[in-house]
């Protein structure tokens, strides 16, 4: 992965980014990584990994017997006035 310093990337944004088209740019500043610079393609296809990742945990809770947050909130008001008339 290349690197450039913030300062280079002010002065060579246009070289920069065509660089960043074709593998990930990483951009330091005083020495430290602060972002990365990724392919538009390569953005597309982690965020879809992202969103593939957090439907498949939501289906797997689903299966498991969760019933979502609208119907735990209804059940825990409705234990609580239960237990608050006892």
């Amino acid at each position: 992965m290349k690197t450039v310093t913030a300062t280079e990337l002010k002065t060579k944004t246009g070289e920069t980014l065509d660089a960043a088209q074709k593998e990930p740019v990483s951009i330091e500043k005083n020495g430290r990584p602060i972002a990365v610079i990724v392919p538009q393609a390569d953005y597309e296809r982690l965020t879809q990994l992202e969103n593939d990742y957090w439907l498949a945990r939501v289906e797997a809770a689903e299966k498991s017997g969760y019933v979502g947050t609208k119907a735990t909130t209804n059940f825990f008001k409705e234990m609580l006035k239960r237990n608050a008339k006892a």
